[in-house]
């Protein structure tokens, strides 16, 4: 078919075009002046359609560094855990800055675990900073799945951040095309007669109903003193040492433990706003990322207790697992 008299706003805008033209470029490896020369447009209208495929998703371009896993650390965390998955992530030259390494982590595993997320999934989502650089990765390979997302613990902070469960949930339910399930509370709430009430409102009650059906939860985890649960202030520093105190090292979903796995929430004087620790366990696969020498021993403590089914953590810090 010959495009030539038609305006170039008609030619970019005609989709079975740009996919052909994506098509002709990409898999069958043409050049832009061949194509030009098929459809009798110009060069310069082919590249805008490629462009155009790339931002509009019809063509997604993922880079996979040879050896980014480390499958010897994987295959070791698999055999002493019992692990279903681990994915370690690793580089021939390591960032020095923690956020660096968040980064590398969460968009390098995202092409792992994008194949994780099945169709008509209900997914628990958590919170966290390397959780949100995953979330990303994974909003660039995601496809249409008709999923339900559902999030799983109040937010931290009034302040806009990526970090929020909130925003990752937004992220993710943008990329899949699914259903979003928010929680409109405080992560954590320091009066425990408030806080019941607050569970029994009819809006978080249609989530929190939702969690005992969970296919998968997607979840971050803080190291006691910098957890974001910290650094939001929703702890005070006489409640982190009472934490400290009974042996607590860090808190998935706002539930905090001890390097054994022993649940030590009672520690706290509130209660979290969000899924209950058994339900968590009770959940059939559950994907925990984190990264950073503080998290090891928060890692260690969910290991113990096989609650992780899938590890998505780098070189160093799986390393410092196996090692202690």
């Amino acid at each position: 078919m010959v495009y030539r008299t038609s305006s170039e706003n008609e030619v970019t805008d005609n989709l079975d075009l740009m996919v052909q033209v994506a098509e002709k470029y990409y898999v069958d490896q043409m050049t832009q002046a061949q194509i030009a020369d098929m459809y009798d447009i110009s060069r310069s209208t082919i590249s805008r359609l490629l462009s155009r495929a790339r931002d509009e998703g019809i063509v997604r371009i993922q880079i996979v560094r040879p050896q980014i896993r480390h499958a010897s650390l994987e295959d070791r965390l698999r055999t002493q855990f019992g692990l279903g998955e681990a994915i370690v992530i690793t580089a021939q030259q390591w960032p020095t800055q923690s956020h660096e390494v968040r980064h590398l982590v969460g968009t390098e595993a995202a092409q792992f675990v994008d194949p994780l997320i099945k169709a008509n999934m209900l997914v628990g989502v958590g919170r966290g900073r390397t959780l949100a650089e995953l979330a990303f990765g994974l909003s660039k390979l995601a496809t249409l799945r008709n999923i339900t997302l559902l999030q799983l613990l109040g937010d931290i902070d009034i302040r806009h951040s990526l970090a929020r469960g909130a925003e990752i949930t937004r992220v993710l339910c943008e990329g899949y095309g699914g259903t979003g399930y928010f929680l409109n509370a405080p992560a954590l709430v320091p009066d425990r007669q408030f806080a019941h009430l607050l569970m029994q409102s009819s809006n978080i009650q249609q989530v929190s109903n939702l969690y005992e059906r969970l296919d998968l939860a997607i979840v971050g985890i803080g190291a006691l003193h910098n957890s974001p649960l910290v650094l939001a202030g929703l702890l005070s520093e006489p409640e982190i040492q009472r934490l400290a105190s009974a042996d607590a090292v860090g808190d998935i979903c706002g539930h905090f433990y001890t390097v054994d796995g022993k649940v030590v929430d009672d520690a706290y004087p509130g209660v979290s706003i969000g899924i209950s620790w058994q339900q968590l366990l009770a959940c059939p696969q559950v994907i925990v990322i984190a990264s950073g020498g503080e998290k090891v021993a928060p890692i260690l403590g969910l290991l113990r207790i096989h609650m992780i089914d899938v590890l998505v953590t780098d070189e160093r810090t799986a390393e410092k697992v196996l090692l202690t």
